[in-house]
């Protein structure tokens, strides 16, 4: 962990294999490949095992943060995933579980694997549907964390998370109403964060306004956009701008799509307010996703145009929409925490700029943003099939 923290992946990710090797049986090297076999999982004690479980846990983050600083890295790619894959299976199958005094070891491996599941493509084990197996996942991370508030709560919203991006709203939203019987902003969200990194419960919820919104719902994605804003918004530290984007995106694409400029409005102060000033005051500290916070202000600027007004910074933002240069990663990453796909946004922010072109020295720009438009579209369509 000390060099983990220092920054030293590769050492870190050495010394964890090191650490694997301890529990091989003779003098056999630890491969990330072979991993351990079965003899050596039910050898494991207790203690043992959580120490197993722990590094694995390690060692599938560092992993997962070198595939992301390269996205050609496959070895890293691929490791990430057999290391939190074989996590889940060892604390599975091990006899030596059922002596642990805190089963708290495998919650974060429940976390990690719905990131990745939600970020990239893999074959689940067993012959698994992904759709059985990130169902399972989600109902054993439920049942593992049975009466323990605040773990709970992360479980459900995994269990909803999962249920949403299969297309099963009305229970999904059941789910969250189960959630919300539990869950308190001001009890549970800093311990959430602080044992997760992010508190996916108000993630899910603001993610829920949107299954209201696809379900016709559209009063109650109002509603409940407000009551996130009010009491779960104010207990996101200033500092937390991943975690506010990834709460307001969906709550302002609700409020953009209602057709009434006023609304548009509040949720252009809302997102300019919380995420795009703070992130842009931030300049290149700023988490590098924040750069997603671009093309959704250019959407919430021109659903809140009323009749007559005029769009700011309009050939600037068209400049940008030409010209930016999207990492890979940015297609399902936005897919993963925005339940829409990068390229669906940015057609949404190229059309709308095309619709408010109206003056003949805009007709080149608004001829090349229509054309750019419909490439975004399908890129998306190939992404979400």
């Amino acid at each position: 962990e000390m060099f983990d923290k220092m920054g030293s992946m590769s050492k870190a990710v050495d010394i964890n294999r090191d650490i694997f090797t301890l529990f091989k049986s003779g003098n056999e090297e630890f491969s990330w490949e072979s991993g351990f076999s079965h003899s050596e999982i039910y050898s494991l004690g207790p203690k043992s095992l959580g120490t197993v479980i722990k590094a694995l846990i390690r060692s599938s983050k560092l992993w997962y943060s070198i595939f992301h600083s390269n996205n050609d890295n496959e070895e890293a790619k691929r490791r990430s995933l057999k290391c939190c894959m074989d996590a889940l299976n060892i604390f599975d199958s091990s006899p030596a579980k059922r002596q642990l005094s805190d089963r708290r070891i495998i919650f974060p491996c429940y976390s990690l694997m719905n990131t990745i599941a939600k970020t990239r493509t893999y074959t689940p084990p067993n012959n698994m549907t992904k759709e059985e197996f990130e169902s399972t996942l989600a109902e054993n991370f439920v049942k593992e964390t049975q009466y323990q508030q605040y773990h709970q709560c992360r479980a459900l919203a995994f269990k909803a998370d999962v249920m949403g991006r299969q297309g099963k709203y009305e229970e999904a939203l059941s789910v969250i109403d189960e959630m919300n019987t539990i869950y308190d902003p001001e009890l549970h969200s800093r311990a959430i964060i602080k044992e997760y990194t992010t508190d996916h419960c108000i993630i899910m919820t603001a993610n829920s306004t949107i299954w209201l919104h696809h379900l016709g719902r559209c009063d109650e994605a109002l509603r409940l956009s407000d009551e996130v804003v009010e009491t779960s918004l104010p207990e996101i530290e200033e500092t937390e701008l991943v975690t506010k984007l990834n709460v307001l995106t969906p709550i302002c694409r609700v409020m953009a799509s209602q057709g009434q400029a006023s609304t548009a409005k509040k949720a252009l102060e809302l997102f300019r307010n919380h995420v795009s000033d703070p992130a842009a005051l931030a300049g290149n500290k700023a988490h590098p996703c924040l750069v997603m916070r671009l093309p959704i202000m250019i959407i919430l600027k021109c659903r809140s145009l009323g009749s007559g007004e005029a769009y700011a910074d309009f050939n600037a933002d068209v400049a940008y929409m030409l010209n930016r240069k999207d990492p890979a990663v940015v297609e399902l990453a936005c897919l993963s925490h925005f339940d829409a796909a990068w390229s669906t946004i940015c057609a949404d922010a190229f059309l709308s700029l095309a619709r408010i072109t109206d003056s003949d020295s805009q007709e080149a720009s608004k001829s090349e943003l229509i054309k750019e438009g419909f490439k975004c579209l399908e890129v998306s369509i190939n992404t979400l099939t």
